[in-house]
């Protein structure tokens, strides 16, 4: 393999402050030419294969509460940004939940549990219902992100013995929340092998959700399992109840707005 000549100056900034990168503009400096084992290097440079998704996936299953306690203390650089964490994660979970029809599948569980299936329905408000799931459908993945403020808020009051920031809680339940979604992307295909699950999917797909969050909150906070788990059913039911009472406020703003002004509150027919 031969050798590049030894580069004084960077090759994109020009700056001479290089070692093995840059330190004006980050530019890795190659001292070697592109063979094949180092193509595949750059493979796994751009998938992240060592350092940030991957590495942040293996570490929330390990021990989460490393990867909390490390970003929180700003040893950041060894894991994937909490956002783009959720966004990625979220994008994959809408096209599973959707390509398979588990969204649906659960909204029809939870009707059959409820009992609201065997009201009988007007014609409005069965159209009210299907444009509205039309809409969470549309918005599956942003889901999870209007979550996050309410699920922190409640977090930082019963974990408020750690004294930690409101901005802090958030980055924590970022991590948590996206890692138990995508536990719920690994769960998804079981329904294509099992049939019979896609119908109680949901309820198996909670308790895997609740049982990763209490593993996760004590890992981190150092509670006890049932301490810990205390803590994800109020944390999981007050980010779900809030963000609902949220979309109902707006939505219920929408329809008077819109009788207020002489319209027909989402296109259903007088």
């Amino acid at each position: 393999m031969s050798d590049l000549p030894k580069p004084i100056q960077c090759p994109t900034c020009s700056s001479t402050a290089i070692d093995n990168y840059c330190s004006n503009c980050g530019q890795k400096i190659y001292h070697k030419r592109f063979t094949l084992k180092g193509f595949f290097s750059v493979v796994g440079n751009a998938l992240n294969l060592e350092r940030g998704f991957l590495h942040t996936m293996v570490w929330m299953f390990r021990n989460p509460g490393k990867v909390i306690d490390d970003y929180l203390y700003g040893r950041t650089k060894p894991y994937l940004n909490p956002l783009n964490y959720i966004i990625i994660i979220s994008g994959v979970y809408a096209f599973i939940v959707l390509s398979l029809n588990i969204l649906d599948s659960g909204v029809e569980t939870i009707n059959h549990l409820s009992g609201i299936d065997q009201l009988n329905s007007s014609p409005e408000a069965t159209q009210l219902q299907e444009q509205w799931m039309e809409t969470v459908k549309k918005y599956t993945n942003f889901i999870p992100l209007l979550m996050l403020p309410f699920s922190s808020l409640a977090s930082k009051w019963y974990f408020r013995r750690k004294r930690l920031y409101y901005g802090e809680h958030l980055i924590l339940n970022t991590y948590v929340l996206a890692h138990s979604i995508l536990i719920t992307i690994i769960l998804a295909p079981l329904v294509l092998v099992i049939p019979g699950l896609l119908p109680i999917f949901t309820l198996v797909n909670l308790c895997f959700t609740f049982s990763y969050l209490t593993y996760a909150f004590r890992s981190y906070f150092k509670r006890s399992v049932f301490n810990a788990f205390a803590g994800t059913v109020f944390v999981y039911l007050v980010g779900v109840v809030l963000l609902m009472l949220i979309g109902f406020l707006i939505a219920t703003i929408l329809i008077f707005t819109m009788i207020a002004l002489g319209g027909t509150p989402f296109g259903l027919a007088g």
